[in-house]
């Protein structure tokens, strides 16, 4: 279906094969969905500004947006309650050219429910021009390592992904990040080094680091405002659908730092603390208190501290 006639080494699609590439993509979708599983969110080009030796595809933006216009009503006719998501470019900074393209026809963005996009090309400095749902949608620091460190400077410790979360989420305002990868042999990237052969594992820090958000911002959840002076800690804080709030504070000093919050609505909450450092994974800690409106809270050094109110 492609200009290279090879399922690797990019090469584009060629527009004769438009719709039975959307019609291939269907097929998958209800292969999946005949054995009980549901296919939510359907993707059509993985890192489509960047050639990789093995299985891949490239697409301009207008060209993304061209396949859509094929595969958004192809989806639609198909009775799938699948929806779609684009484009996954190999940079947040690249993706926005898709996104601004997807936004400007009409076709297009009302086939696209969710914007994606990877993280290798550089740290999040802009949003996304959109008002959809923005999924970061892989990630993982550049290299072969398994790292085991909470902050050894090596970009490859879970101080380094924990920033990382933070500036997404705030900077990249997204509503999602997929770490790359959960769990794998040898000298792995991923949050889990399994063994090989046997049974046994060893978890890292960059694992700890996504669980303190993820095991208390939940999904369905809402960014809130909150404000912070000292430029050390980096604050974001969030409303689960249940009503309880979440700060997540990762305080990048080399020393202990207070900070104090007034809490709109949260008059006699009652906190609860979790440290996550080089010696603690989430684990409760005494640092946190409330009087009426105020919350006060004692932060250890290059640690991530997450609060959770009730």
């Amino acid at each position: 279906m492609k200009t290279n006639g090879s399922e690797n080494d990019g090469g584009e699609l060629l527009p004769a094969w438009r719709q039975a590439y959307a019609n291939y993509l269907v097929k998958y979708a209800k292969f999946y969905q005949r054995e009980g599983i549901r296919i939510t969110d359907l993707g059509f080009t993985n890192e489509p500004d960047w050639t990789a030796t093995y299985a891949s595809m490239r697409f301009t933006p207008q060209q993304a947006v061209d396949f859509l216009k094929v595969l958004g009503p192809t989806v639609r006719a198909s009775g799938l309650k699948t929806e779609l998501v684009c484009c996954d470019a190999a940079g947040w900074d690249r993706q926005v050219a898709f996104t601004e393209a997807i936004e400007a026809d009409p076709e297009a963005d009302k086939a696209v429910r969710t914007i994606t996009g990877h993280r290798y090309s550089g740290a999040t400095t802009v949003p996304q021009p959109t008002d959809k749902h923005v999924w970061m949608s892989e990630w993982s620091p550049d290299g072969t390592t398994w790292n085991e460190n909470w902050d050894d400077g090596s970009g490859y410790d879970g101080l380094t992904v924990a920033a990382d979360i933070q500036n997404t989420l705030t900077v990249g305002n997204a509503n999602a990040y997929v770490y790359w990868t959960g769990a794998s042999l040898g000298a792995t990237r991923g949050l889990i080094q399994l063994a090989n052969p046997g049974d046994d594992y060893r978890v890292s820090k960059r694992y700890w680091a996504l669980a303190a958000f993820s095991r208390f911002i939940r999904p369905g959840a809402v960014r809130v405002p909150v404000t912070n002076a000292d430029p050390a800690l980096s604050v974001t804080a969030f409303r689960n659908t249940d009503g309880r709030r979440v700060i997540e504070i990762l305080n990048t000093a080399t020393t202990e730092k207070s900070a104090e919050f007034t809490l709109r609505g949260g008059h006699d909450r009652q906190p609860d603390a979790y440290v996550t450092d080089g010696t603690r994974s989430i684990t409760p800690a005494d640092v946190v208190s409330t009087h009426g409106t105020t919350l006060t809270t004692r932060l250890a050094p290059r640690a991530l501290t997450t609060i959770v109110l009730d």
